[in-house]
């Protein structure tokens, strides 16, 4: 008789039994203080019934398998850091299986940076790190920032290397980045473009599954980790896959690499750990915090509280965050314009809907972006953002946006803007009204914005851009090392488990992701990748026997 997750934990958790062979060896929970205690208590530290709801992992031990396979590494997941965990774990010289929950790679992301340490000088790269845990507010693991710096270069112009080695369409290198700071040091980075959409690196990642396999490494699609195997030691030893209604026992000889994303789709995880976003719609799909459950499942522990949130919005309009007025859902103004782009969610938060707002301007808009500094998309250009106009947005056609999501309108009249936007056009006018008397004065008496940013909207036609800010990312995870070990509540090591991206620590620390460095988010993930395979295929060195230097990124171009 198959046994359900609360019935398990009423018998083998609540009694004591201890996971043996397949299951949690040497990590099951001690049985409740009294009778009286909930079958909840027995949840191993951290986690309750509701978490593995929306998430294949599964608690009660596995013992029965369809099929047994033994590998020197297995990762699960296919994404960002994934791939490269596979290959660079390949390169080093094991054999590799990859567990993925859906049928085929998945990634996102357009941009992967990376420090470049033979063109900066020690104290850059110090100056930079400093900057860095700055802007982060001090909150940021210093430890995982050191490890960017050190190893992210490498991984960029690995890189580089494969992708070109695997036929991954034209992707754009921008010019080496280099800070000069005022004590006369450097610090260089490179940044990589897999853009334009639809190609970013979901499309980069699936070309190298494609190299990875054929050079050796085996995929099993549509069959997600659903439990962590240990030893008497609490040793991972290997991973339990699922196909079907059918287990497979993934031994690994040497590690297990879980690289699953964060847990921004399993809602019983947000509302405990990331509660600030858990009214806003979610950008990524099936992201259940699979890797962090099974970890914590053994005994991993979960940074504390506070996780950062990626919050950003590339789709529905043309422009970045350019301080037009803006009103929410009720058609009535809500913020400073003037906010950092990545803490609009903050002000959003309080709103009738939650990541919904419109941005509104005149036909002037051209000239005043050009006045503060920006660079404004030009009428003609601006076309492809409104659902309006029929015409070709594919990539072959240039366009390159998503078609589904664009919401950016141009009307005669204000109110055929509100109606095109959703919302009320009587607020909306008053918002217009109020905020012309506003521009006129010189002063913003409401909500203080700097005076060279008040511009009148009485141009017509009028312009609106119908914003949707959603979660892109959540970016913390287990407790690791600088190393990217799993972490046990106590601070020891899970030996075997490493874990890659933002399934894994807190880099950032911040509640908001910061926007210090751009392309951090998915340079950070294939530097983990890489590193976090290197050390499972080699029991521990973090750099390859084979690293990718510039001369290799210059033998391809």
């Amino acid at each position: 008789m198959e046994l359900n997750r609360r019935d398990f934990l009423k018998g083998a958790f609540a009694t004591g039994i201890v996971a043996t062979g397949a299951g949690l060896a040497g990590c099951a929970p001690s049985a409740p203080d009294s009778p009286a205690q909930t079958d909840e208590a027995a949840y191993p530290a951290g986690l309750q019934a509701s978490d593995f709801e929306e998430s294949p992992v599964e608690l009660a031990p596995i013992t029965e398998f369809a099929e047994e396979k033994t590998y020197d590494v297995v990762v699960v997941g296919a994404g960002t850091g994934g791939v490269p965990a596979a290959l660079s774990a390949l390169e080093e010289g094991a054999s590799v299986a990859v567990l993925q929950k859906e049928s085929k790679p998945i990634a996102q992301g357009g941009t992967c940076t990376g420090v470049l340490l033979d063109q900066s000088d020690e104290q850059g790269v110090m100056n930079y790190l400093q900057g860095y845990l700055e802007d982060c507010r001090w909150r940021a693991d210093r430890k995982l920032a050191e490890t960017y710096c050190k190893y992210s270069g490498e991984a960029i112009r690995w890189t580089q290397v494969r992708t070109a080695e695997a036929g991954f369409p034209p992707y754009t290198v921008r010019p080496t980045a280099v800070t000069e700071y005022d004590d006369g040091s450097k610090c260089a980075r490179r940044s990589i473009m897999f853009g334009p959409k639809p190609y970013n690196n979901g499309t980069m990642v699936e070309h190298l599954a494609e190299l990875a396999a054929s050079k050796g490494v085996e995929f099993f699609y549509s069959t997600p980790g659903v439990q962590l195997i240990t030893d008497e030691n609490g040793a991972v030893t290997g991973v339990v896959g699922k196909n079907g209604s059918s287990y497979i026992k993934f031994n690994a000889t040497k590690g297990v690499v879980l690289s699953t994303g964060d847990y921004q789709n399993n809602q019983s995880l947000v509302e405990r750990y990331c509660p600030d976003v858990k009214e806003f719609d979610r950008k990524q799909s099936n992201k259940t915090g699979d890797g962090i459950l099974m970890s914590m499942a053994i005994g991993a522990g979960l940074v504390p509280v506070g996780h950062a949130h990626m919050m950003h919005d590339f789709d529905s309009g043309p422009m970045y965050n350019e301080p037009f007025l803006a009103v929410n859902e009720n058609g009535e103004r809500f913020m400073n314009e003037d906010c950092v782009f990545e803490e609009v969610n903050c002000v959003l938060r309080n709103q009738p809907k939650p990541g919904w707002y419109s941005q509104i301007f005149d036909d002037d808009y051209v000239a005043q972006v050009t006045e503060w500094g920006g660079k404004p998309t030009d009428q003609e250009a601006i076309r492809v953002y409104m659902p309006d106009v029929e015409m070709d947005r594919s990539a072959e056609s240039g366009a390159n946006v998503l078609e589904g999501f664009i919401d950016t309108h141009c009307c005669d009249t204000l109110d055929e803007l509100a109606d095109k936007l959703g919302i009320p056009a009587d607020a909306l006018k008053k918002s217009v009204e109020r905020y012309n008397e506003l521009c006129e004065a010189g002063f913003d008496a409401d909500f203080g914005k700097q005076a060279k940013y008040l511009k009148k909207i009485e141009k017509a036609p009028f312009w609106g851009i119908h914003k949707h800010v959603r979660v892109s990312a959540l970016c913390a995870g287990v407790t690791v090392n600088e190393n990217y070990q799993a972490l046990r509540t106590d601070g020891t090591v899970i030996p075997n488990l490493w874990v890659t991206g933002f399934s894994a620590g807190q880099l950032c620390g911040s509640p908001d992701w910061s926007m210090y460095q751009g392309g951090m988010s998915a340079g950070h993930c294939i530097m983990t990748g890489r590193i976090c395979g290197i050390q499972a295929a080699t029991g521990g060195n973090l750099e390859s026997a084979h690293p990718v230097t510039e001369a290799d990124v210059e033998a391809i171009s």
